[in-house]
C-alpha cells in the first residue's frame, strides 16, 4: 500500500504558486495515473491459494453517469456475515493491493472495489472532478445490490481519502454500517500532517470548492447509524486525535474506535489485531 508521502510529492509538483498562496484543485490533490493499467488479480489468487480457501473473483465494469467505464473486483468468500464497499486511499489501485481484499475476505465478507477514475484499471475523464468521483461512489454502493446477498448486512469501508467517499455514500444511501481506516476530518489539517513544520501562518492554502468540501465531522454529525473508527498508533499523517475528534462529533449511538498497536497510516489492515477488532464489531449488528 503506497502512503502518503508519495501523494505529497506529487500534490507539490502540482500545485501552482501564486505570491504566498498555494492552490489545491482536485487535480493537485487526487492522484491519477498517467495511463490505464490492467487489473491483475493474480496476487490475490495466489493468496487464496495459498491459504487453502475458496473465493469468486468477479472482474467487474460498471459505466458512470459520464459514460465512463470503471473497473474493479466483486470478490465473495465463502459463508460472509458482510458485504463491504471499499473505497481505497490515494494511489491504491487494486491491481497493486490484492492483499488488502483476501484480508477483509477472512472476516468472512464479500468485497466490492471499484479503481477510482483515472486509477488503476478505470477509464479517465479530460477534467478531474471530485463531485464525479462522488457520484461515482454511490453509483459502486448501488452496484451491491446485484453482486451480492442482499440478506446480509453491507457495510462501507473508506481507507484514507477514501474516508471522505465512504462518509459520502453514507449521509446519500441506506447503509448498515460506516467503516472509517486512518480518518481526516478536512484537506487543510491533512496536507499540513504531511508537510512537518508546515505554516499557515507562512504560506496560505486557497482550496477549489470540491476539495474544500471534503470535510467528514459534518456527515457525521447526521449519521446515526454504527460507526467504527480504526487508526494506527503510529499513523503521523492522520492521528489518532483525529479519529477521537468524528467519534466526539458523530450523532451514532453506536460508535467505537480502535487503536492498531504499531501500525504506521498505511498499515491497519496488515494487523491481526485489527481483523480481531473487525469481528467484534460486525459482531454487534451483523447476525
Amino acid at each position: 500500500m503506497t502512503t502518503f508521502k508519495n501523494t505529497l510529492f506529487g500534490l507539490f509538483l502540482c500545485v501552482s504558486l501564486s505570491g504566498c498562496a498555494i492552490n489545491v484543485s482536485p487535480s493537485a490533490f487526487f492522484y491519477q495515473d498517467s495511463e490505464q493499467q490492467p487489473l491483475d488479480v493474480t496476487k490475490l489468487h495466489a493468496a487464496i491459494q495459498n491459504d487453502k480457501t475458496a473465493a469468486g473473483i468477479t472482474r467487474v465494469e460498471v459505466k458512470n453517469k459520464e459514460g465512463l467505464v470503471l473497473r474493479g473486483v466483486a470478490v465473495s468468500y465463502p459463508n460472509p456475515i458482510v458485504n463491504i464497499v471499499f473505497f481505497a486511499d490515494n494511489r491504491m489501485p487494486i491491481s497493486e493491493n490484492n492483499s488488502v481484499i483476501h484480508r477483509l475476505g477472512k472476516l468472512p465478507a464479500n468485497i466490492l472495489w471499484l479503481d477510482y477514475q483515472g486509477v488503476g484499471a478505470s477509464d479517465k475523464a479530460k477534467d478531474l472532478s471530485i463531485n464525479a468521483i462522488k457520484q461515482d461512489a454511490l453509483t459502486q454502493f448501488d452496484y451491491v445490490e446485484s453482486a451480492f446477498d442482499a440478506s446480509i448486512p453491507t457495510i462501507v469501508h473508506g481507507r484514507g481519502i477514501g474516508s471522505y467517499f465512504a462518509s459520502y455514500v453514507a449521509a446519500n444511501r441506506k447503509i448498515d454500517a460506516l467503516v472509517l481506516d486512518g480518518a481526516f476530518n478536512n484537506i487543510s489539517d491533512l496536507i499540513a500532517n504531511m508537510v512537518p513544520g508546515f505554516s499557515n501562518s507562512i504560506t496560505m492554502m486557497k482550496l477549489h470548492d470540491e476539495v474544500h468540501s471534503m470535510q467528514i465531522a459534518p456527515i457525521l454529525r447526521h449519521y446515526d447509524g454504527p460507526l467504527w473508527l480504526v487508526v494506527g498508533e503510529k499513523d503521523k499523517i492522520t492521528p489518532y486525535p483525529i479519529s477521537q475528534q468524528l467519534l466526539e462529533d458523530a450523532a451514532s449511538s453506536e460508535k467505537y474506535i480502535s487503536v492498531i498497536p504499531d501500525a504506521t497510516h498505511s498499515a491497519t489492515l496488515k494487523s491481526d489485531y485489527a481483523i480481531k477488532q473487525y469481528r467484534e464489531f460486525l459482531s454487534r449488528f451483523a447476525n
